[in-house]
């Protein structure tokens, strides 16, 4: 028996709060690796990012040209 703050507490009152693991794994993870629909998502995402970048620099280069800087 252990005294905690004056009460005496048996070894049956304290709880053990560790969560059990599932037994069985989730449905979710078993699914490995992209599917081409993720791979075409990503490239494209990519090239659009990519364009944006550069669509700005040659525009703001454009307008520096134009103003004279």
């Amino acid at each position: 028996m252990e005294t905690v703050e004056g009460q005496i507490i048996g070894k049956r009152e304290i709880i053990d709060v560790t969560p059990e693991q599932p037994k069985e794994g989730c449905k979710t993870c078993k699914n490995k690796g992209l599917k081409r629909h993720h791979i075409i998502m990503i490239v494209t995402s990519f090239y659009i990012l990519f364009a944006a970048i550069y669509g700005t620099i040659k525009l703001i280069k454009d307008i520096t040209h134009y103003f004279g800087y």
